[in-house]
C-alpha cells in the first residue's frame, strides 16, 4: 500500500463530489483536502481485484510525475488500500475544447486565440517527447482550457506510450495516426501527435464555423500527411514554422532571401527540362462548376466550387477537356458549394474523396447519391436542412464525424455492407431521422453518433458491433426498442437517456448483459 501526503488512512477528504464516469474502468471525483481541491480518479470497485488494471493506474501515475509543464496538469499522489485504487491529480477550473466550441464559439473565430493554443498545446507535447513519452491520445475532450487566461491543460495520461509501457490502450479514432492501426506501436514517434493535432485543428475549425487564412490549411495539411515522412519531423519544425508564418518580420526577410536567390532559381530552371519544373494549377468554369487541374501529369483535377447563389442544376462532368487534353475528375474539395443554393448535383464516377463542408448548408437539395468509386466523405454534408435521401458508397468504410450532422429532414438512412466505423456525432440532431439500417460489417458506433434523432422510435443493430460510444443515443426520445444481435455486449458506458427503451438480446446471451455492469441498468429482454 502507498500511504500518501496528501490522504491520511481513513480517506478524510473535506468534501468529495462526484463528477461522472471516466471511461469504462473508473470514476472521477472533486475532492477537498486541507483547503485545496483535487481531481480524484478512482478505479471502479468491480475491477479493482483484477491487477492488469491496478498497473494501469501506477503506469499513468508514475508517467505523469514524470513530466513538469504548465501545459499539463500535475500528478500529485497514488493510494491504494485492500479496497480500492485511486490517483489525484491537479483540479484544473476550466473547460475542455469540445465545450469551449459548444458554448464560446466565438473564442475560436479570432485566429489568434487559435495559434495561442495550438503553440501552448504543442509546448505541452513537446514535454512529453523530452521524456520519451508519446501522449498518443490528442482529442477535444482530453484538452481543457483554464477559465483565466485560457491556457492548455492536457488532461488523461492513461493512453500514453513510452519505452517503459510500450504498449496503449487505444485513442480516439477520429484523431489517430494510420501508423496506429491496429494498436501498432512500433512506428509511434512525435509525429504521430503532430498528426492527432492537425486533425483537432481541423475539427475546431468544422465546429467553429469558421474560415482561417491560407496558413492555417497549410499546417493541416502538412501534419495529417498519410505518410510519417511528410509531416512536420518534430514538434520543434511545427512550433517555428508557425511563428515564422504569423511574424511580419520574418516574413520580410525570408521575402529578401528570395528575392536574392532568384537569379540562381531561375538558371537552375533554365537547365531544367520542363518535366522537371513545379505545376501550375489551372481553373475552368463549365456550366456554372468550377473545375482545378491537381495533376498535369497524371491528367486530374478537382472541384472546387460553383454556381454561386443560382437555383441551379449542378452537373459534375467526369472529365473535362483543357488545352485540347482530358482531365479525369477525382474529388471535390473543401467547401467547394458551401451554402450554395443548387437544387441537385450529379456526382460522377470516378469521384474519390468529397471534402469538409463541401456541400455543408446546401438547403435546397433533397437527395445526394455517391457513386461506388467514393471511398471517403468527411464532415460534407452538414446543416443540408431539405435532405431527405442519400446513398452511400459501399466503398466508404467509415462514415467522418459530423458528416451529416442537423439534417432534419432526413428521415431514412441505409448504410450499405463494408462500413465498419460510424464516427462521432455522424447523424446528431437528425430530428426527422426514423428508419436507420445498419450493416453486418459494423464495429464500431462512436460517441453521439444518434443523439438528439428525436423521431427514431427503434434501431437495430448487427451482431458485429463491438463498441457503442458515450450518448449515442442521448436524447432520443421516442426510441422505444433497440434489437442487440450481439451474443457478447458490445462495450459501453452511458448510451440512452431514456430508461424507457427496452434492450432486445439473444436468449442465449440474456445473462450476459443483466451482469454487464453498464447494460444492467437498462430494461433488458432475451427475446431474440
Amino acid at each position: 500500500m502507498i500511504t500518501s501526503d496528501y490522504i491520511s488512512d481513513n480517506n478524510a477528504f473535506d468534501e468529495k463530489v462526484f463528477i461522472g464516469d471516466m471511461g469504462a474502468t473508473s470514476l472521477s471525483y472533486r475532492v477537498g483536502i486541507d483547503g485545496r481541491q483535487y481531481f480524484m480518479k478512482q478505479l471502479r470497485s468491480e475491477f479493482f481485484p483484477n491487477k492488469s488494471n491496478r498497473d494501469l493506474f501506477y503506469k499513468e501515475y508514475e508517467l505523469g510525475k514524470k513530466i513538469d509543464s504548465p501545459y499539463i496538469v500535475k500528478y500529485h499522489d497514488i493510494y491504494e488500500s485492500n479496497d480500492e485504487l485511486y490517483i489525484l491529480i491537479e483540479y484544473v477550473q476550466g473547460v475542455t475544447i469540445e465545450e469551449k466550441l459548444t458554448k464560446e464559439k466565438g473564442f475560436f473565430a479570432n485566429e489568434q486565440n487559435l495559434w495561442n493554443f495550438t503553440l501552448q498545446l504543442l509546448e505541452g507535447l513537446k514535454a512529453f517527447h523530452s521524456k520519451g513519452i508519446a501522449y498518443v491520445d490528442v482529442s477535444p475532450n482530453n484538452i481543457m482550457l483554464t477559465q483565466v487566461g485560457n491556457n492548455v491543460k492536457i488532461v488523461d495520461l492513461g493512453f500514453c506510450f513510452s519505452s517503459e509501457y510500450c504498449h496503449i490502450l487505444g485513442s480516439t479514432k477520429s484523431f489517430t495516426a494510420p501508423e496506429l492501426s491496429n494498436k501498432a506501436t512500433e512506428n509511434i514517434d512525435e509525429r504521430t501527435d503532430i498528426y492527432a493535432v492537425g486533425c483537432l485543428l481541423r475539427y475546431i475549425k468544422q465546429k467553429a464555423s469558421v474560415k482561417y487564412s491560407r496558413h492555417f490549411y497549410q499546417v493541416i495539411k502538412k501534419c495529417t500527411r498519410t505518410s510519417k515522412e511528410k509531416r512536420y519531423a518534430t514538434i520543434d519544425e511545427m512550433i517555428l514554422a508557425i511563428k515564422k508564418r504569423n511574424s511580419k518580420r520574418n516574413f520580410l526577410v525570408a521575402l529578401t532571401v528570395v528575392l536574392a536567390l532568384i537569379p540562381i532559381v531561375y538558371s537552375a530552371l533554365i537547365g531544367n527540362s520542363r518535366t522537371q519544373r513545379p505545376e501550375v494549377a489551372t481553373t475552368i468554369e463549365i456550366e456554372g462548376v468550377i473545375y482545378r487541374t491537381l495533376s498535369h501529369n497524371e491528367r486530374t483535377c478537382e472541384v472546387v466550387g460553383g454556381c454561386g447563389n443560382k437555383e441551379g442544376n449542378a452537373y459534375i462532368y467526369p472529365e473535362i477537356t483543357l488545352d485540347n487534353k482530358q482531365y479525369r475528375t477525382i474529388s471535390i474539395a473543401d467547401s467547394a458549394f458551401y451554402k450554395s443554393k443548387i437544387l441537385s448535383v450529379y456526382i460522377p464516377e470516378g469521384i474519390r474523396d468529397i471534402g469538409y463542408d463541401a456541400f455543408r448548408e446546401c438547403d435546397s437539395i433533397a437527395s445526394i447519391s455517391l457513386p461506388s468509386t467514393v471511398k471517403n466523405i468527411n464532415a460534407s454534408f452538414r446543416k443540408m436542412k431539405r435532405l431527405k435521401a442519400v446513398k452511400i458508397s459501399p466503398e466508404i468504410k467509415s462514415i467522418s464525424n459530423t458528416a451529416f450532422v442537423d439534417c432534419i429532414s432526413l428521415t431514412s438512412i441505409y448504410i450499405p455492407e463494408g462500413i465498419e466505423r460510424i464516427e462521432l456525432d455522424a447523424f446528431g440532431r437528425c430530428s426527422g431521422l426514423k428508419n436507420v439500417s445498419l450493416p453486418q460489417s459494423l464495429k464500431v458506433i462512436e460517441r453521439g453518433v444518434f443523439w438528439e434523432c428525436k423521431g427514431l422510435e427503434e434501431i437495430t443493430i448487427p451482431s458485429g458491433v463491438e463498441e457503442i460510444g458515450d450518448y449515442a443515443f442521448f436524447h432520443c426520445d421516442s426510441l422505444r426498442h433497440v434489437y442487440i444481435h450481439a451474443h457478447t455486449p458490445p462495450a459501453i458506458t452511458t448510451i440512452f437517456k431514456n430508461s424507457n427503451a427496452v434492450i432486445h438480446v439473444p436468449f442465449t446471451a440474456l445473462e450476459n448483459y443483466r451482469k454487464h455492469p453498464y447494460w444492467l441498468k437498462y430494461n433488458i429482454e432475451g427475446d431474440l
